[in-house]
């Protein structure tokens, strides 16, 4: 074991040594640089220090206040070699030894009394952020008798001044100098574990963390940090203020260091390449990765196919103008009781790399989006992250959707299509990422689909959210004799342990293969090549066709064409392909088409009509409304307000339209308080 000083001259010629592979010099550049960028810190690779010499393990984990102290020392030494005015510009004490990629790491729920006094290393996700604030480490105080002034260190971020002074030794109060007092950036953080170190059904664990110096604020709510820091407590008090013999735990950070990308934690193995690029170069990889999504669900094709699309996801674009256009799809599942759109929410949130799930009635507003909650210790107002931004560079999976208190899902709305969170409470004003792909499942308002209803009747859900979902899916759970033993053999053979249909028939990816290749796959950014904009755009354009003359119904928005790319990019992506091709872009066209069947198909024009998700009539209805609202205004002229029902249904009849459908379009305008019946067979026009 090396003293202090003999510690100290080791790390010096660390830092002035060592080289990397092909023979650089790796620290002494950039210490030589640090008064340009006026950088008080050096942040050094601990894998780096052990391959230099193997003590500085034994010795960091040992005693890291000795290690850590000898290191500032040896950086402060070059330092004072290198470049002597800037030591002396800027004290010697700011200066900072922080370490980086440490060996010693502890999961958040393993931390014990043992670790106490040990440097560690954790990692988690940032829930919340207190301000930063001046924290004094030493201060000057004024005799206010003999006016000398005394300088006393401040320990453990409690204040202290002498009892006395040191010169006349007068028990006076003395007059602390701030400005000529040492004051360091100090900042409080609280680290949650990360959603994919969360065993099932535990609460999720959390430490506190001090920030000091230049690395505060580096990080905000919702962002994945690895922290390398020393233990510490702090004993717990009583509610009448005395000193219990319990202790809080909390981190003193020496390095910390920001995960931004959704898969950098994720180790590929030469292996785990080889694998990944031969399944790449399989014909059938598309229909291999859309069977290994919830194998256990029998059918749903379309929706597996789907669900696929939104795991790889497409790309993310920043114009030059700064607008941001979202690459990442969004889908809801709207379906009868028992058809599997838990299990496959489950099965997803399982396997994204950053996948929550959360159910309808225990969500709120605050819980999905950020909450500003008074912190226990310091009285202040601070930021805690919600779901949705936990869920950054992810998936959150919201089950029950349509049972979400309407306020509280509007919550979403931003972070649907703006990938943000922006939050104005109690004196905070912020803006968060939520970078996150949403996929919801919701029941049908009665229980059951009813096909005869328009989608607005049978989930009421308001149009500004089911216009942010890229696709809409429907399940029905029909009456099929063939079907239903089709299904019953499925299920059944599951229950026997037997290899399902699907994957006898096609070779299915096992969960931890296909999380690692789409980890591979988020590095390729596909671009659209002119045939696949051109399928793209024919498609738009020839459903935008529909819509000339006023009348006819608006099949498809501006919305509903940018995520015919982002799904063109996913599939282009999930074969590691660097351009979207035309094949690409037909199973994107194909997707959307089916899904705008489901949902928007008008049965009497036989077209498909994107405003019957916008109103609860088609535009087939809607024209039709027209035409009786303007004939009830014909009988007022004639001076009769109140009219025979079956006189008004025969006029309308008249002019060329069925009578099924007029009478159907009668009951919705009564429905919706257009119309009303003041009597039995009587019709009259709400007035306003």
């Amino acid at each position: 074991m090396y003293a202090l000083d003999e510690l100290q001259e080791r790390i010096e010629e660390f830092l002035r040594s060592f080289r990397d592979e092909e023979g650089n010099l790796v620290y002494l550049p950039r210490i030589q640089t640090m008064s340009l960028d006026r950088l008080t810190s050096l942040s050094v690779d601990f894998q780096d220090l052990v391959s230099f010499d193997n003590v500085f393990v034994e010795v960091a984990s040992k005693d890291p206040d000795t290690f850590l102290r000898a290191a500032n020392n040896a950086l402060v030494s070059i330092l004072e070699l290198e470049d002597p005015d800037y030591v002396d510009d800027m004290e010697r004490r700011a200066f900072k030894f922080r370490i980086v990629n440490y060996t010693d790491h502890i999961p958040l729920r393993a931390i014990r009394s043992k670790h106490i006094g040990r440097l560690i290393h954790i990692s988690g996700i940032m829930m919340r952020a207190s301000e930063v604030k001046p924290l004094l480490v030493e201060a000057v105080f004024m005799c206010r008798v003999c006016g000398s002034e005394i300088v006393q260190p401040q320990e453990d971020g409690r204040y202290t001044e002498p009892l006395q002074c040191d010169i006349c030794q007068k028990k006076t109060p003395l007059k602390l100098l701030p400005e000529k007092s040492r004051f360091v950036d100090w900042q409080k953080v609280r680290i949650q574990e990360s959603p994919e170190e969360l065993p099932p059904g535990q609460m999720p664990r959390s430490v506190d963390v001090i920030l000091e110096g230049d690395i505060v604020d580096l990080s905000r709510p919702g962002d994945l940090v690895r922290i390398t820091g020393i233990l510490r407590t702090l004993p717990d008090f009583s509610r009448r203020g005395g000193r219990l013999a319990t202790f809080n735990v909390y981190v003193e950070a020496n390095g910390i260091e920001i995960a931004e990308k959704e898969y950098e934690e994720m180790s590929i193995s030469e292996e785990d390449e080889r694998q990944i690029r031969e399944l790449a170069d399989d014909p059938y990889v598309h229909e291999r990765i859309y069977a290994s999504i919830a194998p256990s669900i029998h059918g749903h094709e379309l929706i597996k196919e789907s669900i696929a699309l939104l795991l790889f996801g497409g790309v993310g674009k920043t114009l030059p103008d700064g607008t941001r256009l979202r690459g990442r799809s969004n889908i809801l599942i709207i379906g009868d009781p028992g058809t599997g759109k838990s299990q496959m929410l489950k099965f997803v949130a399982g396997l994204a790399q950053r996948g929550l799930y959360t159910s309808g009635k225990g969500t709120t507003a605050a819980g999905l989006t950020a909450a500003v909650v008074r912190d226990a210790d310091t009285g202040a107002m601070t930021l805690e992250a919600g779901a949705l931004v936990l869920a950054d560079q992810g998936i959150a999976c919201i089950d029950e959707f349509d049972k979400m208190d309407p306020n509280d899902r509007t919550a979403i709305h931003e972070a649907m299509e703006q990938h943000t969170v922006s939050i104005a409470k109690a004196g905070i004003v912020a803006t968060l990422n939520a970078r996150t792909s949403i996929l919801a499942a919701a029941n049908p308002a009665l229980g059951r689909y009813e096909p005869s209803l328009s989608v607005q009747d049978n989930i009421k859900l308001p149009f500004t959210i089911l216009s942010r979902f890229d696709l809409i899916w429907i399940l029905v759970d029909t009456v099929e004799a063939e079907k239903d033993r089709e299904l019953a053999r499925f299920i059944l053979g599951m229950h026997q342990r037997q290899r399902t249909p699907i994957q006898e028939k096609i070779r299915t990816l096992h969960p931890d293969f296909l999380r690692k290749y789409i980890a591979y796959a988020s590095r390729e950014n596909p671009v659209l090549t002119p045939e696949a904009a051109e399928v793209i755009e024919n498609f738009y354009v020839d459903l935008r066709k529909t819509a000339e003359g006023g009348a006819a119904p608006v099949p498809i928005t501006a919305r509903q064409l940018e995520s015919l790319v982002r799904l063109a990019e996913a599939r282009a992506r999930m074969a590691l392909r660097p351009k979207v091709t035309k094949e690409d872009a037909e199973a994107a066209v194909h997707l959307m088409e089916q899904s705008l069947r489901m949902v928007a198909f008008d049965r009497v024009t036989g077209k498909i009509d994107i405003d019957r998700l916008v109103s609860k009539m088609s535009a087939s209805q809607r024209s039709l409304s027209d035409t009786i609202i303007k004939t009830m205004r014909d009988f007022e002229t004639e001076g009769l307000s109140v009219v025979d029902e079956e006189t008004l249904i025969e006029r309308v009849v008249a002019v060329g339209h069925p009578r099924d459908r007029v009478e159907d379009t009668i009951r919705k305008l009564v429905t919706e308080g257009i119309l009303f019946n003041p009597r039995a067979g009587k019709i009259k026009r709400a007035q306003g």
